[in-house]
């Protein structure tokens, strides 16, 4: 193979690398109890001192419906019995869209959510559109992948982990595109 050849086929190929590269968007979210909005039904009125922390960074596929993430979180005040995405914009509450885990306690409505490591841990997962949940109060209908692509480009979709503690969220955090780390 001539030398020419060997580099139009190294170009050629940081090309595809590249381009499969760009296909993906990615989103990260640093969550603590200072983000929680809490529920008033729940005896919650804002924001929870909490020592836990947590962190979920997603990618999205831009050429079909699917996004992959992992869910980290440690220091919690007791045990995880669900954690989600929802969409909602800083400091206010949303519905749920995507589930990211969940227990026996609080099962997801969706089939194939994996289970949340009750007392800190990673859990990992691929979302598709049937795990979009239906929010009739805020237009979104079950299956709509799009709807949480929409809401993670505009910075309007928080995640949130619930304990036994406190059921509407211990810890919150907004999701962000990665190079918008900044906002």
């Amino acid at each position: 193979m001539t030398r020419k050849m060997s580099a139009l086929l190294l170009v050629g190929s940081m090309g595809a690398v590249l381009g499969g590269a760009a296909q993906a968007q990615e989103f990260s979210a640093r969550l603590s109890g200072f983000e929680e909005v809490g529920g008033v039904g729940a005896g919650q009125t804002g924001a929870i001192l909490s020592n836990g922390t947590g962190k979920l960074s997603l990618d999205v596929d831009k050429n079909s419906a699917s996004a992959s993430y992992r869910l980290s979180y440690s220091g919690l005040s007791s045990d995880v019995t669900q954690s989600h995405i929802h969409f909602g914009k800083r400091h206010v509450g949303g519905g749920i869209m995507v589930w990211l885990c969940q227990s026996a306690a609080k099962p997801s409505p969706t089939p194939g959510t994996p289970t949340c490591p009750a007392g800190g841990g990673t859990v990992t997962g691929t979302l598709t559109p049937a795990n979009v949940v239906a929010i009739g109060t805020q237009n979104v209908t079950a299956g709509d992948f799009d709807a949480l692509r929409d809401a993670l480009a505009s910075d309007t979709a928080y995640v949130n982990v619930d304990t036994v503690n406190f059921p509407a969220g211990e810890i919150r955090g907004q999701v962000r595109r990665q190079d918008d780390d900044d906002k």
